[in-house]
């Protein structure tokens, strides 16, 4: 079905499960080698580019918490981080 057109048929309902894992275990890979970087002693030299980017994600992550929440049918009450 298109985007935007309200149903979700099995490979769109796929789609959504394969993104959501991808996504789950790229942020864990990385956050795994963060820690691995800096139990060595690494240091960032961009790390306010990468608090940008992790800001911009968190907020990301509970937009998307919210749609699908909302996809499910719950309307609320919702908690601060989840109030757009």
């Amino acid at each position: 079905m298109p985007p935007g057109s309200g149903g979700c048929d099995l490979a769109c309902q796929t789609k959504i499960i394969i993104d959501g894992d991808s996504i789950a275990k790229l942020f864990e890979s990385t956050c795994e080698g963060i820690e691995r970087f800096l139990d060595k002693g690494g240091s960032f030299q961009n790390s306010d580019k990468i608090l940008a980017k992790l800001i911009a994600a968190e907020d990301a992550a509970y937009e998307f918490q919210r749609a699908v929440l909302e996809g499910m049918g719950y309307n609320g009450p919702w908690p601060k981080c989840l109030s757009l």
